[in-house]
């Protein structure tokens, strides 16, 4: 989402519940991660990940050093967006992700409150 690949994480959603096999029932990656595991404790089990990881490439000359479990930019900013109550102000049915992309796309500006 950060480089441009996809518009929105519905987009990654579909493409690996039709292309990978993603179990539909879970409603795809993004969607599963905000919505049944949680910003906060992905993030902490990525932090750990990539311990273990860097554990692992410092201590052994065998294993290449790899960065792929870095939690990346967009999704600390959304665990930080959540944490300061932004969620209250996202409408229903959208991602947390993609309101956080929306709201770096248009420069930082906040989005009018959404109407009840």
């Amino acid at each position: 989402l950060e480089e441009g690949h996809a518009q929105r994480s519905s987009d990654i959603d579909l493409v690996y519940l039709y292309g990978y096999g993603f179990p539909p029932g879970k409603g795809g990656p993004m969607f599963f991660a905000e919505n049944y595991v949680g910003l906060p404790k992905l993030v902490d089990r990525l932090k750990v990940y990539a311990a273990e990881a860097k554990q692992r490439y410092t201590t052994n000359s065998h294993y290449l050093p790899v960065d792929y479990f870095e939690p990346s930019q967009l999704l600390l900013e959304c665990l930080q967006a959540e944490q300061m109550g932004m969620k209250a102000q996202v409408p229903p049915g959208v991602p947390m992700v993609d309101a956080v992309l929306d709201f770096k796309r248009k420069g930082g500006k906040a989005p009018p409150p959404a109407k009840l």
